[in-house]
C-alpha cells in the first residue's frame, strides 16, 4: 500500500491516525456494505511531508498564542496559512494523487474534504472546523483544493477549537478525502437519536433540496422529520420554507438557486423517509452508538456521505432496577437534590452508593439497585413510580427541593404506564411510618428540649471518634476498607439520630403557617427561621467573619492578606512578619481544625477540602475584608436575632385572631418553641456525613499510597478511577488494576465535566423538561422558584468556582448551585440566583436566614447573566430580569435592604 494514498476498501477503524476520523468512518461503512460514494484518502503521512518545511515556524507561533485574544489568533492563523500556501506540494505526493484519481475516473466531479485525526470522535466532533470543497473538476482544481484542505487545519476556528478541547496542535494531523461527487435532488442530516430531547428511539432527519451545504450553513429552513425507531412510524413532519438550494455547476463549483413552487414541498417522500431511517438505524447498530449522518439522494438512490458519533447526548445511566428493556424508567439527578451538579469520578460515586444501603448491594458494598451512574449519581425511581400511592405523593414532595423536577415527573407519570410491580410494599411502609410519625408527634407536642443542637453535635463527635479509633487501629487495608463500607452503611440509619427532631421542626413550621395564614405577615413567618442559635453552618459563617476581623489587626496585615500576588500558603507562612499575624494564624488554624473538612461541592468526596486547598476560604475572607467593617457580620446576626424576637411576638399576637383564639395561640407558641429548638439541626446531618467523608478520604489516600508502593497503582491518584468493590478485589489479590480502563475512565471524567447533567432522564435517553408558568413576570424575564421574599436590583456577580472568584458587598450572587461550602459568600450577597434548587434546598434556606431575595432553579442562569450586568431579582414572584444599562428602577441593593 502507498504511504500517501489509501482507497476506501483498504481502510479500517484503526486507521484514524492515518486517514482521520472522517476517512476511517467512510472506509468502515464502505466495507460494511453501506452505499458510500467511492473514494480514497491522502494520508497524514502526505500532510506531514507537505508541512515539514515550515513545521517549526508554525508551532512556534501557536505555542505563544493566547486564544482568548481573537485579534492575535487571526494574525497568527493568517501568517501560518500564508506560510503553507507558499509551499510546493512534493512531486511524489502529486504523482500518487493523480494515479488514484485517474483510477476512479478523471471525468467525474469530486468532493474534497478535510479529515483530521482529532475529528468525528466520541468526545469531540470537530464538525466544520476544517474546509470542504464540492464539485471539484479537473487535475488543477483537485490539487489546489487538496492543498487548501491541508492549510485549513489552521483556520482561526480550528485553532481555537483544539485549545478549548485540550488537543495539542502537534498531536493533530490532517488527511484529505477525495470522494466521487453525488449530484443530489435532496440531501441533509440524520440523527439516530433526537439531539434535542436525547430520546434514543427517535430518528430525527433534516432535509432540503440540492446539496447539503445550504442546510449545514443555515441558509434554509429545512424540513424536519421524526421517525419512531421501534416500528418506523412517522411521528412528525415539519415542512420548512426552502427558499434556496445550492446546486452544482457544470464544469465545477456550486451556485445558489432560488426555488419557487417546490420551496414548501417535502424534500423527502414518506417511503424515502422510512428507508433512510432504517439505514440510519443499521449504521447505529454497526457502530453501537447513536450517529450523526450526512446523506444524499440522487437518481432514487440513498448515499451516505459521512457518519460520526453524536457527541452532545447525555449518557443513559447504568441500569439499576433489573427490569425488561421495554419498560421505560426514570432516573433522578442526586446532584440536583444535593445542590452539587459536578461530575464525580468512579470512587466518589461508589462511596455515595455505600451511604444509602437499601435493596441489593454489589459485593455487599454498593447500592446499585436504587443508585446508578452516568458521570454523576442518578436515582432509579422505578420502584417508587410503580407503586400506586408513592407515584402520586413523591413528585409533589419533590417540589420542595426542585419545582422543575417535580413538574417534569408529574407529567411523565401522567402519560406513562408500567406493568411492573414495585418491590416496595404498602404494608412495609405503614410498618415503618407508624413508629416514625408517632415519634414526630411526640416531639412536636410533648417533648421539652435543652440545647438539643449542642447535644447532637456532641453525640456526632463521639460517634465519629469511635469510627476513627476503629479505622486507625486496623493495619490490614482490606479489613480497613471493609470497615469503611460497614460504617458507611450505618451512618444514616444509626449515626444520624435526630431525624425525627428535624422532621418535627419542619412540620411545626408547616402547621404554624396554616394556623395563622390569614392573620400573620409572611415576613414575620420568614423571620422565625432566622437568627436561631445552634446552626452549625451559621456558626461557621460567623467564624469566617471573625477571621476577616483578625486580619484587620493592622494595616500591614490587612494588605498582606489582600495581596493577590501571593497564594494561600505564602500568605499564611509570612503572617508572623506583620503585627497581629500570629493571632490571625492561630485563628486560621483553629478554624481549619473545626471546619477544614468542608469545601464547595463537599458531597463529592473527590472535591479538595479546605484543609487540602484553602484558596476558596481565603477568597471569602478577602471579600469580607475588602468591603465589610469590623464586626459587621456579628451585628448583622444580632439584628436577625432581634427581628426573630419581634416576629415571635407578632405571630403570637396574630394567632389570637379567629375562633378559639386562646387555643390557637397555645398551639402557635408550641410550634414556635419547637421550631426555635429543633430547626437549627437542619445542617447537623450533613456536617456529620462530611466529617465522616473526610475521615474516609484520609484512609483511602493512605491505601492508595500503599498500592502505589506495591506497584499496583501507577500513581496514588488513580484510586479515584476505581470503585470500592474493585479496590477490595485488588487488596484481596483477586484482581489486578487495569491501567487501560483507568485511562479510559479519566477521559470519560474529563468529558463528563464539560456536560451539564439533566434533572431527569429516562431509560430511552429522553431528558424530561418542564417550564415554569408564572404570569406575574415581565416579558423576557428568566423564571425560577421564588424561595426568599423581597426584591433587589443590583450588580450581578457570576461565580462558577469560589476558589477563583470573590463576591463583594452588595453584589448579587449568580451560581450554578450552593452548598454549605459556599455559605460564607452570603455575608456579602445582596441577593441570590441559582440554576438548581427548591424551597428547602441549601441556598434557599440560607437566603431566608440572611433575608436575601432569592430565585432558584433558573435554567442556564450562569450562561445568560454576565458579571457586571444590572439585574432585578424578585423573590416574591420568582423571576430574574436583566435590566438595560440606563434603567435604575427598583430597590437599591444596600445593607439596610439586605438585612
Amino acid at each position: 500500500m502507498s504511504n500517501y494514498i489509501r482507497h476506501f476498501n483498504n481502510i479500517s477503524a484503526g486507521d484514524i491516525d492515518l486517514v482521520g476520523g472522517k476517512g476511517a468512518n467512510l472506509g468502515v461503512m464502505s466495507q460494511a456494505g453501506f452505499n458510500v460514494p467511492n473514494g480514497f484518502c491522502i494520508t497524514t503521512k502526505a500532510y506531514s511531508v507537505f508541512v515539514k518545511p515550515r513545521e517549526k515556524d508554525i508551532y512556534k507561533l501557536l505555542d505563544a498564542l493566547d486564544v482568548t485574544d481573537l485579534s492575535a489568533v487571526r494574525k497568527a492563523g493568517q501568517k501560518i496559512r500564508n506560510l503553507l500556501a507558499n509551499i510546493v506540494m512534493p512531486e511524489e505526493i502529486i504523482k500518487q494523487i493523480i494515479e488514484a484519481w485517474q483510477e476512479l475516473g478523471a471525468q467525474h466531479a469530486y468532493a474534497v474534504r478535510s479529515s483530521a485525526t482529532a475529528e468525528d470522535l466520541p468526545e469531540a466532533s470537530f464538525a466544520g472546523q476544517q474546509d470542504t470543497y464540492l464539485n471539484v473538476v479537473g487535475q488543477v482544481e483537485l490539487l489546489k483544493n487538496i492543498q487548501n484542505c491541508f492549510i485549513s487545519l489552521f483556520t482561526d476556528r480550528a485553532i481555537i477549537y483544539r485549545v478549548q478541547h485540550e488537543f495539542d496542535h502537534k498531536d493533530v494531523a490532517l488527511s484529505v478525502v477525495v470522494q466521487k461527487m453525488i449530484l443530489p435532488k435532496s440531501s441533509g442530516i440524520m440523527f439516530t437519536a433526537d439531539p434535542i430531547s436525547g430520546h434514543r428511539d427517535i430518528v430525527s432527519i433534516d432535509a432540503s433540496f440540492g446539496l447539503g451545504e445550504a442546510l449545514v450553513s443555515g441558509l434554509v429552513s429545512a424540513d424536519l422529520y421524526q421517525v419512531n425507531k421501534l416500528d418506523f412510524s412517522i411521528i412528525q413532519k415539519k415542512i420548512g420554507d426552502k427558499k434556496i438550494a445550492i446546486m452544482p455547476i457544470k464544469g465545477g463549483g456550486v451556485e445558489k438557486v432560488e426555488l419557487a413552487d417546490e420551496r414548501e414541498t417535502q424534500a423527502l417522500d414518506d417511503a424515502q423517509l422510512v428507508t433512510l431511517a432504517r439505514i440510519g438505524t443499521d449504521i447505529e447498530t454497526h457502530y453501537g452508538t447513536p450517529q450523526d449522518i450526512e446523506w444524499a439522494i440522487a437518481d432514487g438512490q440513498i448515499y451516505i456521505t459521512q457518519s460520526r458519533p453524536i457527541t452532545s447526548l447525555f449518557p443513559i445511566p447504568e441500569n439499576g432496577t433489573n427490569w425488561p428493556e421495554a419498560e421505560e424508567k426514570v432516573f433522578l439527578s442526586f446532584g440536583h437534590l444535593q445542590m452539587m451538579t459536578d461530575a464525580m469520578p468512579p470512587l466518589a460515586s461508589s462511596f455515595i452508593k455505600v451511604l444509602v444501603p437499601f435493596s441489593s448491594m454489589k459485593n455487599g458494598i454498593e447500592n446499585t439497585h436504587a443508585f446508578t451512574s452516568a458521570g454523576r449519581i442518578y436515582v432509579d425511581l422505578s420502584n417508587i413510580l410503580s407503586h400506586s400511592k408513592l407515584k402520586k405523593i413523591f413528585p409533589k414532595i419533590l417540589a420542595k427541593a426542585d419545582q422543575l423536577m417535580s413538574k417534569s415527573l408529574i407529567d411523565w407519570v401522567g402519560k406513562t404506564q408500567t406493568s411492573q410491580v414495585s418491590l416496595i410494599k404498602t404494608a412495609t411502609l405503614i410498618k415503618l411510618a407508624i413508629p416514625f410519625w408517632s415519634t414526630i408527634i411526640k416531639r412536636l407536642f410533648w417533648d421539652r428540649y435543652e440545647n438539643i443542637p449542642q447535644q447532637m453535635s456532641d453525640y456526632a463527635d463521639g460517634y465519629l471518634n469511635h469510627i476513627i479509633d476503629d479505622l486507625e487501629g486496623e493495619l490490614d487495608n482490606s479489613k480497613k476498607l471493609r470497615q469503611i463500607t460497614s460504617h458507611g452503611h450505618q451512618i444514616l440509619t444509626e449515626g444520624v439520630i435526630w431525624k425525627t427532631h428535624l422532621a418535627a421542626s419542619m412540620l411545626a413550621m408547616f402547621l404554624l403557617g396554616k394556623l395563622v395564614k390569614n392573620y400573620a405577615e409572611k415576613k414575620d413567618l420568614d423571620a422565625l427561621m432566622r437568627g436561631l442559635e445552634g446552626n452549625v453552618t451559621t456558626q461557621m459563617d460567623l467564624e469566617v467573619g471573625d477571621l476577616a476581623d483578625a486580619a484587620r489587626a493592622s494595616d500591614a496585615l490587612r494588605m498582606h492578606i489582600l495581596n493577590e500576588n501571593l497564594d494561600v500558603r505564602e500568605k499564611l507562612s509570612q503572617c508572623d512578619g506583620h503585627k497581629g499575624g500570629a493571632v490571625f494564624l492561630s485563628s486560621w488554624e483553629q478554624f481549619i481544625k473545626h471546619y477544614g473538612m468542608r469545601c464547595t461541592g463537599e458531597i463529592n468526596i473527590y472535591s479538595p477540602r479546605w484543609r487540602e486547598d484553602a484558596t476558596a476560604l481565603m477568597l471569602m475572607v478577602m471579600g469580607i475584608l475588602k468591603s465589610g467593617e469590623y464586626g459587621a457580620h456579628r451585628v448583622h446576626y444580632q439584628q436577625l436575632v432581634e427581628k426573630n424576637q419581634l416576629a415571635v411576638a407578632a405571630v403570637l399576637k396574630a394567632s389570637r385572631h379567629g375562633m378559639f383564639g386562646f387555643i390557637r395561640q397555645g398551639l402557635a407558641r408550641r410550634f414556635i418553641y419547637v421550631l426555635g429548638e429543633l430547626f437549627p439541626l437542619r445542617e447537623h446531618h450533613k456536617f456529620m456525613i462530611i466529617k465522616f467523608m473526610d475521615t474516609v478520604k484520609l484512609q483511602l489516600l493512605e491505601i492508595a499510597k500503599q498500592l502505589e508502593l506495591e506497584n499496583e497503582l501507577t500513581q496514588a491518584e488513580d484510586i479515584w478511577f476505581l470503585n470500592l468493590p474493585e479496590i477490595l478485589d485488588v487488596l484481596a489479590g483477586k484482581a489486578k488494576v487495569d491501567n487501560l480502563l483507568i485511562e479510559q475512565r479519566k477521559q470519560d471524567f474529563k468529558r463528563f465535566q464539560k456536560i451539564d447533567p439533566p434533572r431527569l432522564i429516562t431509560s430511552r435517553g429522553e431528558i424530561l423538561k418542564a417550564k415554569y408558568d408564572h404570569h406575574e413576570a415581565p416579558k423576557g424575564a428568566m423564571l425560577g422558584s421564588p424561595v426568599s421574599s423581597g426584591e433587589v436590583v443590583g450588580i450581578a456577580k457570576v461565580i462558577l468556582d469560589p476558589t477563583q472568584q470573590q463576591l463583594h458587598a452588595g453584589e448579587i450572587l449568580v451560581a450554578p448551585y450552593t452548598d454549605p461550602g459556599w455559605t460564607p459568600l452570603f455575608v456579602n450577597a445582596a441577593g441570590l440566583v441559582t440554576e438548581v434548587g427548591g424551597l428547602m434546598t441549601h441556598g434557599s434556606v440560607i437566603a431566608r436566614e440572611y433575608g436575601l431575595p432569592a430565585v432558584v432553579g433558573v435554567v442556564d442562569a450562569t450562561k445568560h447573566i454576565k458579571t457586571g450586568q444590572r439585574i432585578r431579582v424578585n423573590g416574591d414572584d420568582g423571576y430574574v430580569e436583566i435590566l438595560a444599562d440606563e434603567e435604575n428602577a427598583g430597590v437599591p441593593a444596600n445593607e439596610e435592604q439586605r438585612i
